[in-house]
């Protein structure tokens, strides 16, 4: 298996999200979660902006085996991330 070129959709589509979230519904706190041992989806939150907050020990179970988690989070009044904005309808 080898390495797929990044073309930035899924920092896109958090950044989407996000931006979304805040200005549209008004929330004002997003936190994402992934696992410790997954860098891909670590750059992905910092890409789109969410800071890591800190590590929950064994927190994911897959069959028998338990999964560290970072969490990530991102205020509505933390300044933008560079990503492109997806094209949406806030209808």
């Amino acid at each position: 298996m080898g390495t797929r070129p990044r073309r930035g959709l899924a920092t896109q589509g958090l950044t989407t999200l996000a931006h979304w979230t805040f200005h549209d519904i008004g929330l004002f706190r997003l936190e994402l979660g992934h696992r410790v041992n997954n860098p891909s989806s670590c750059a992905v939150a910092t890409r789109a902006g969410f800071a890591a907050e800190g590590v929950q020990r064994s927190k994911l179970r897959y069959g028998e085996e338990r999964f560290d988690v970072e969490i990530h989070a991102r205020l509505a009044t933390d300044p933008a991330p560079a990503a492109a904005l997806l094209p949406y309808r806030p209808d």
